[in-house]
């Protein structure tokens, strides 16, 4: 009996399903627990049906995010009891209020060696990427060195800030690698020159005044980089690279450069004392204990001095040029997550801002590297030489061209204060080794 309830009953529903007259009015329960659906119409079937040219996204909105993360050096330390280190931590304060209350982490790491902000950054990208910072602040040659091991990231379509006339060239192009900006500069630091003002009496206008003294003069020597050097170099006319950018060196400049040595050493204002010093540290060091009484020296050593008697002079002329060469910090982009770097990047604009820079380099002491925060440095005098500075300054030679070069001058003015050569065979000797 049950089964011929059945086949009736299935037999109804197949005459309705044959009949194509109208849509049931109910749902066959297939199986327990099935959810109900609705019946389409053929036309709607086919709007939903996907074609070749559409793509179904979903959208995640990034969460909020709440912390940044700075890896400073140690001048820089929020904690420091200094007016530099209070207008830093208040400016990072004023950034957070800006920015519904973001929390901003300092990590403090010694400029360079073991552990240092570059030492620690290549750690970290290998081991813990997760742990980088958003921005980190490093010196021109480790932004460089960073920048080509793909440890930070570049800036640009993220700021318009380096595009600014607002800038020192030298510290425009303290920003850029390969066309590309990576940082942005928040302190300059060139090289200068520093004496007793009690040794002369009137300021010299010639490296010829200033050698035959009798003053003793003194600058790292034996440094690897010779820097110095290479600001004499380039104020003689001398270019350091050929025009597909390979490190180069040109005799005459050079021997003019040797030559001052050799009348440094005739003037007995330079000896061969000279070649203990290899580093700008044991050059100031020696300045200060008065075992030289004119040197050549970073200009932070100055300004974080605060000596009355000491006299700050711009590097002198070569072949009626002047060049020095500069240096500086600039903040990086150091964290790989995309979502992060927009307000990183805000960040740095807000700590690089020229009303902060004139304040906050005037007491960390150094060169603001944009002109309008030198306008209000209080010293009028000092503003004033400092500019002159600045605008004489070409950024210190790329890592490989200092490295190329650097040695082969070191040797030579070597030779040259030991009296073993003459200035015109110490340039030929230098210009055959690197074509060697």
């Amino acid at each position: 009996m049950k089964k011929t309830k059945t086949l009736l009953s299935l037999g109804l529903i197949l005459m309705i399903f044959l009949s194509g007259c109208e849509v049931l009015p109910f749902e066959i329960p297939w199986f327990s627990g099935r959810t109900p659906t609705t019946t389409l119409s053929p036309e709607e079937v086919e709007d939903l049906t996907p074609t070749p040219e559409m793509t179904i996204t979903t959208e995640v909105t990034p969460e909020p995010i709440t912390q940044l993360t700075l890896w400073v050096s140690p001048e820089m330390d929020p904690v420091l009891d200094t007016e530099s280190s209070q207008i830093f931590t208040e400016r990072l304060r004023l950034f957070s209020d800006q920015n519904d209350g973001i929390e901003i982490n300092v990590r403090v790491k010694a400029v360079s060696g073991i552990g240092g902000l570059l030492d620690a950054l290549t750690a970290t990208n290998a081991a813990a990427p997760g742990a980088l910072p958003d921005l980190i602040a490093l010196p021109r040659s480790d932004l460089e060195s960073a920048a080509l091991k793909n440890l930070i990231f570049p800036l640009d379509g993220l700021t318009e800030i380096p595009d600014d006339d607002d800038w020192y060239d030298f510290t425009r192009e303290m920003a850029l690698l390969q066309g590309s900006t990576y940082g942005l500069p928040f302190t300059a630091d060139p090289l200068v020159l520093v004496f007793r003002g009690i040794n002369f009496e009137q300021l010299p206008t010639s490296w010829s005044d200033l050698l035959e003294s009798e003053s003793i003069f003194a600058f790292p020597a034996e440094s690897d980089q010779a820097l110095f050097q290479m600001s004499l170099y380039q104020s003689a006319g001398g270019s350091l690279q050929d025009t597909q950018r390979r490190p180069m060196l040109e005799v005459a400049p050079l021997t003019e450069t040797f030559r001052l040595f050799r009348q440094g050493v005739e003037a007995e204002s330079m000896s061969e004392a000279l070649l203990q010093y290899q580093t700008d540290a044991q050059v100031w060091t020696a300045f200060q204990e008065g075992q030289a009484s004119i040197v050549v020296t970073w200009l932070s050593n100055y300004l974080q001095e605060g000596s009355t008697d000491a006299v700050l002079l711009p590097l002198l002329p070569v072949e009626n040029a002047s060049v020095s060469l500069g240096t500086g910090m600039s903040w990086a982009l150091a964290t790989p997550d995309v979502d992060r770097h927009g307000i990183s990047v805000a960040l740095a604009e807000f700590l690089t801002e020229p009303g902060f820079l004139s304040e906050w380099d005037q007491v960390l002491g150094y060169l603001p590297p944009r002109p309008s925060a030198l306008e209000n440095f209080q010293d009028e005098n000092l503003r004033s030489t400092l500019n002159q500075i600045a605008l004489m300054t070409r950024l210190r030679p790329s890592n490989d061209i200092t490295a190329s070069l650097g040695p082969i001058i070191r040797d030579q003015t070597r030779q040259v204060i030991q009296g073993l050569v003459d200035p015109s065979q110490a340039a030929q000797v230098a210009v055959e080794s690197l074509e060697e």
